[in-house]
C-alpha cells in the first residue's frame, strides 16, 4: 500500500514534467526563439538546483520528506500555472527556474523514501525508475497532442492537475508512510565536507559523472529533437510518439535490470549505456525518416534507461542513511550542472553548425565519456542491498573510511 502510493504520485509528478519540457522548447520555437535561446531555456531548468541540490538533500535529512514533498509540490504548481495565465517566452524562464529546484525537492524526498523502504533495494529503485519512465511514456503523447490540437494553456492546465493530486494527498495520507525518510533526530551542522569526501571512491565518483552525462543527453534529445522533426517535416503528435518511444524501451529494459545487473556487473552496464547511448546520437541526425527516428528512439531509450536507475541504486548503497539526501543532492548537483552547461555548449555548436551538429557532438563527448568513466571491479558490492533501514552495501565501511581518513575530527558529523 506504502509503496504503491509513492509509485502513483512519482507517476504523475513524471507526467507534468516530462509533459510539460518539449511543449516549452516547441512553444518557444513558434513565438520565433532562436537555437541559442532555446538552450538558455533548457538550462535554466537546471541552474538552481546544480547550486541548491546537496543544501536541499541536507533539509531532506534535517526536515524529513513529508515536508520537502509539499515544499516542492506547491513550487511546481506555480511554475506551471504561472505560464498557463501569461504564455509568453519570459514567463517561460520563470516557470524552468521555479520548476528545477522544486523538482528536486520532490525527488530526492521520493527516492530517499522509496529506496529505504523494506525489500530488496535494486527492486525498489527499478520500480521506481519505472514509473517515471511511465511518465515519460504518457506525458510527452498527451502533451503533443493536447497542444497539437487544444493548445499550450490546455496542455499547461492538464499538467497542473496532475501536479494537484499528489500535492493534496501529501497532506492527508499518514505520516506513517513517510517514516522510512523522516527527519534525523540529530541536529545537524550545515556543511558539505562529508558529503564531497565521498568523492575520493572512485566508483561512486564515475557512477555520478555517468548519471550527469545520460542525464543530459536525455534532456538534448528532449529540447532539440521536436527541432529536427519539425524540419524533418514531422508534427507535434509524431514527435510526441518519438519521444514516448525512448520511454517505452526505457520501461521494457528497467523491467530485466537486476537480472543484467546479475549477469554482467553494475559497472560494465553503466558503461554500456554511454555506449548505446552515444552510437543512437550520431545515428538519428543521419536520417530524415520518421519510421527509422522511432526504431532509433527505441535503443536510445535502452542506452540512457539504465544509467540513472544504475547510479541511484549505487549511490545509496554506499552512503549512511542520515547521510543519503546529501549524497542524493550531490549525485542531483551533477545531474543538473551537466544539463545546464550542456545547453551553452551544443547550443552554440547548432548556432554554428546547425541541429544535426548537436546530435553528432553530443554522441562524441557520450562515447568518451563511456572511455574514461570505465569502472573497477565492485569487488565489494553486493547486488542484493536491501532497502531496510540501517542495511547498505559492503562497501559501506570502506566508504566511510575514507571519509573518517579524510576528516578525522568530524566523525561524529558522518554517523
Amino acid at each position: 500500500m506504502v509503496l504503491t502510493y509513492f509509485l502513483v504520485i512519482q507517476t504523475l509528478y513524471s507526467i507534468a514534467v516530462q509533459g510539460t519540457r518539449p511543449i516549452v522548447s516547441l512553444f518557444a520555437d513558434s513565438q520565433g526563439a532562436s537555437v541559442a535561446t532555446i538552450g538558455f531555456l533548457v538550462s535554466a531548468y537546471a541552474f538552481f538546483p546544480m547550486l541548491l541540490a546537496v543544501k536541499a538533500g541536507k533539509w531532506l535529512d534535517v526536515y524529513g520528506a513529508r515536508h520537502m514533498c509539499l515544499l516542492g509540490s506547491i513550487g511546481m504548481l506555480v511554475s506551471i500555472v504561472g505560464p498557463m495565465l501569461f504564455p509568453f517566452v519570459w514567463t517561460l524562464f520563470f516557470s524552468q527556474l521555479l520548476m528545477g529546484f522544486c523538482q528536486i525537492c520532490v525527488l530526492v524526498s521520493l527516492q530517499k523514501t522509496v529506496g529505504n523502504l523494506p525489500g530488496n533495494r535494486d527492486n525498489l529503485i527499478t520500480m521506481f525508475s519505472l514509473t517515471g519512465s511511465i511518465g515519460e511514456l504518457i506525458g510527452p503523447m498527451a502533451s503533443g497532442f493536447g497542444y497539437e490540437y487544444m493548445g499550450f494553456r490546455f496542455t499547461f492546465a492538464m499538467a497542473a492537475i496532475c501536479v494537484l493530486f499528489p500535492l493534496l494527498s501529501c497532506m492527508i495520507v499518514p505520516k506513517d508512510f513517510w517514516k522510512s525518510a523522516a527527519a534525523s533526530q540529530m541536529k545537524k551542522r550545515m556543511d558539505t565536507s562529508s558529503s564531497w569526501n565521498m568523492l575520493k571512491h572512485s566508483n561512486l565518483r564515475k557512477a555520478l559523472i555517468i548519471s550527469g552525462l545520460v542525464l543530459y543527453s536525455k534532456d538534448l534529445f528532449v529540447a532539440y529533437f521536436p527541432i529536427l522533426g519539425t524540419q524533418a517535416g514531422m508534427n507535434a503528435s509524431d514527435i510526441g510518439l518519438v519521444l514516448s518511444l525512448v520511454a517505452a524501451s526505457s520501461i521494457v529494459v528497467r523491467i530485466i535490470q537486476f537480472r543484467l545487473v546479475q549477469m554482467f556487473g553494475r559497472g560494465e552496464i553503466l558503461t554500456a549505456t554511454l555506449v548505446i547511448s552515444g552510437i543512437s546520437f550520431i545515428c538519428i541526425q543521419l536520417t530524415s525518416i520518421p519510421i527509422v527516428f522511432g526504431i532509433i528512439a527505441l535503443f536510445l531509450g535502452i542506452g540512457l534507461g539504465l544509467g540513472q536507475p544504475l547510479s541511484l541504486t549505487y549511490a545509496m548503497n554506499v552512503s549512511p542513511l542520515d547521510k543519503q539526501g546529501e549524497v542524493l543532492g550531490m549525485r542531483l548537483t551533477f545531474n543538473r550542472f551537466s544539463q545546464f552547461v550542456s545547453p551553452f555548449f551544443f547550443g552554440a555548436v547548432g548556432r554554428a553548425a546547425g541541429v544535426s551538429a548537436i546530435f553528432w557532438s553530443s554522441g562524441i563527448v557520450l562515447l568518451l565519456g563511456a572511455y574514461f568513466t570505465r569502472m573497477r571491479k565492485m569487488e565489494a558490492e553486493s547486488v542484493h542491498a536491501t532497502g531496510s533501514q540501517g542495511q547498505h552495501s559492503e562497501e559501506l565501511p570502506a566508504l566511510e573510511k575514507e571519509i573518517n581518513d579524510s576528516t578525522p575530527k568530524k566523525t561524529n558529523e558522518i554517523h
